[in-house]
């Protein structure tokens, strides 16, 4: 085959095997609020990300009930310790249909007759659910189904496993938006799948370890597998597939950790304080644990 025939064959099947790219949904970023601690909810801290959830009503299913999600650790005085005292509230900024935003605080009350955040009685599963009543259509908002949340039988059907794409959606630090959240999406492929619990800032975990880089505002995104193609080794079938939740971003290998003291070499004569860098390693709360939450003796009551 003469060289510029062969060059000609390789570029026509680099773009028809490109054509058939599947980028992700549009409105899966207006699934997603930024949530902040402080009252004047300036665009300029990262605290974290939460998303909607919705359950249909039985009697009406036109309507759900509306679940705000996210990791624990932003609700608490100490993110890094989910024993530490919960905040009084926080301040979610929902995206307004009108191209700005607004900021509205959130009560949490941990029990009682008019609890408003829903906990594992697990300490260590770092996911809050917290009942969001905004309906109004004023609100740039989209929720998320509960039948995306991911299942055992989902993991069969779609080949789920190690090195399925995935993606999730969230505050970007930096760049929050001044008129309005501006989410950024990131990517990256399922690492591992332990089969027992993980040690992560000292405690021990139920995770999921996906390969991609989350920072500080990430925490409390959602998380998605995107078996876009069939995962069956040996196989490639650009099909569409269904996107699913995985779980809620936890934060990354490394975060948490003290800054160490690097003693005296020949190379570094005195000693220095260094942090450790990203991984690069995420850490990902399954999504079997928000349906635990929603579907708790405690929010089934609420719901009836």
């Amino acid at each position: 085959m003469p060289i510029r025939q062969f060059i000609l064959s390789c570029l026509c099947s680099f773009f028809a095997i490109n054509a058939f790219c599947s980028t992700i949904p549009t409105d899966i970023t207006k699934t997603v609020v930024f949530i902040y601690k402080n009252a004047d909810a300036e665009p300029n801290h990262a605290d974290g990300t939460g998303f909607l959830i919705g359950i249909p009503v039985p009697s009406k299913p036109e309507n759900s009930w509306a679940y705000l999600v996210t990791a624990q650790h932003i609700v608490r005085t100490n993110p890094n310790d989910l024993n530490s005292p919960m905040l009084d509230r926080i301040f979610v900024r929902l995206n307004k249909r009108s191209g700005d935003s607004i900021t509205v605080p959130v009560e949490l009350r941990p029990s009682g007759p008019n609890q408003t955040v829903f906990l594992e009685s697990d300490a260590s599963i770092d996911i809050a659910v917290i009942p969001f009543g905004i309906r109004s259509t004023e609100y740039d908002l989209l929720l998320l189904p509960e039948n995306m949340l991911v299942t055992q039988d989902d993991f069969k059907s779609y080949n789920i496993g190690v090195g399925c794409d995935m993606f999730f959606t969230g505050m970007f630090a930096p760049y929050q938006g001044k008129k309005r959240n501006q989410p950024i999406v990131r990517f990256g492929k399922l690492a591992m799948i332990p089969d027992e619990k993980i040690t992560f800032g000292g405690t021990q975990i139920d995770a999921y370890l996906v390969e991609t880089f989350s920072f500080g505002g990430n925490s409390g995104s959602p998380v998605f597998f995107y078996p876009s193609a069939d995962n069956t080794p040996g196989r490639l079938n650009l099909g569409q597939q269904p996107i699913k939740i995985a779980g809620v971003m936890k934060g990354f290998f490394g975060d948490i950790e003290p800054i160490m003291l690097v003693q005296p070499t020949d190379l570094v004569p005195q000693v220095v304080p260094v942090s450790q860098s990203n991984s690069g390693i995420a850490v990902v709360i399954p999504a079997a644990h928000i349906r635990e939450i929603l579907h708790s003796d405690a929010l089934e009551r609420q719901r009836r």
